[in-house]
C-alpha cells in the first residue's frame, strides 16, 4: 500500500470550475438507464502525470484559501499502488446523530436535492446479498458531459463502532468507479463521516486532475451531508 499524502482542503490543482467536483461525486451514490453524453474533451494542460495532488496557487504565487463550505474537512490522497491514481478520502465531524447522518448518506434518491452536479440518482431496488441496487447521473462541464452509472451499495459492515458502506461497480460510461462511507458515532449529538473516493471517467485527462477531483469530489460530498444534518437539525430545534 503506497504512503498516503495529506492536504489542505481547497489547496488543490486549478482545474475548470465546472469540473469541480462533478467526477468525484459520481461514486458518493450511482442503473442502467439512458446512456449520457460521452464526449472526447481535449487533454488539458498539466506539469506532469505522476498523480500528485498538487496545491493551487494563485495568479501572484501565494496558496488559495479552501473554501468556506468546505471548513474543517480533513481530505488526504491515498496512493492506489504504483499506478500514479490515488482516492479521495475526506472526514468530517456532522453536528447531529449517527442515525440522522446515515439517513441522509443513504437517501440516494434525495441526492438531487442537495449533492453538487447531480441530475438523477433512483434507487432500482435491493440486491441479493441486502445490499441497495442504485443509478445515477451527474453533470460536467457546464452540463456538456453526462456522467452515469449503475453500483452496489453493499449491506454495511459494523467494526469496532464504525458502520462501512463500500460499492461494487456494475456498469456505466465511466471507466471505473470505487466509494466507501464511514459512520463512527462520537456522542448523542455528533457523527464521524468518511468518504473516500475514486472515478476514473473516459476521458483523456491526466491523472494529477483526476486525483485532485477525487480529492474534492470527496470532500464536497461531506460537506454536502453535513450541511443537510445540520439544517435539519437546525429546523427542528
Amino acid at each position: 500500500m503506497g504512503r498516503t499524502r495529506s492536504t489542505t482542503t481547497g489547496h488543490r490543482t486549478p482545474i475548470p470550475r465546472a469540473l469541480a467536483g462533478g467526477l468525484a461525486l459520481a461514486a458518493a451514490a450511482c442503473s442502467t438507464g439512458d446512456r449520457g453524453i460521452n464526449l472526447e474533451i481535449p487533454r488539458l494542460p498539466t506539469p506532469s502525470d505522476r498523480g500528485d495532488v498538487l496545491p493551487a496557487v494563485t495568479s501572484d504565487g501565494e496558496r488559495a484559501q479552501p473554501s468556506p463550505e468546505l471548513a474543517g474537512i480533513a481530505s488526504v490522497a491515498v496512493p492506489i499502488g504504483s499506478t500514479g491514481f490515488a482516492r479521495g478520502r475526506s472526514t468530517v465531524v456532522v453536528k447531529g446523530p449517527l442515525e440522522r447522518v446515515r439517513a441522509a448518506v443513504l437517501s440516494f434518491e434525495r441526492y438531487p436535492e442537495f449533492m453538487p452536479h447531480y441530475k438523477k440518482c433512483r434507487l432500482l431496488g435491493r440486491t441479493p446479498s441486502g445490499g441497495w441496487d442504485i443509478y445515477m447521473e451527474v453533470s460536467a462541464l457546464e452540463g456538456a458531459v453526462t456522467m452515469w452509472a449503475r453500483i452496489e451499495i453493499q449491506r454495511p459492515v459494523v467494526e469496532d463502532g464504525v458502520e462501512t458502506y463500500s460499492s461494487r461497480f456494475v456498469s456505466g460510461n465511466v471507466q471505473d468507479l470505487q466509494a466507501i462511507w464511514r459512520l463512527e458515532k462520537i456522542d448523542a449529538q455528533s457523527t464521524r463521516l468518511s468518504l473516500e473516493v475514486f472515478l476514473r471517467p473516459k476521458l483523456p485527462l491526466p491523472k494529477s486532475l483526476l486525483n485532485a477531483e477525487n480529492l474534492d469530489g470527496s470532500a464536497r460530498a461531506v460537506a454536502a451531508i453535513r450541511t443537510r444534518v445540520e439544517q435539519a437539525q437546525e429546523a427542528n430545534r
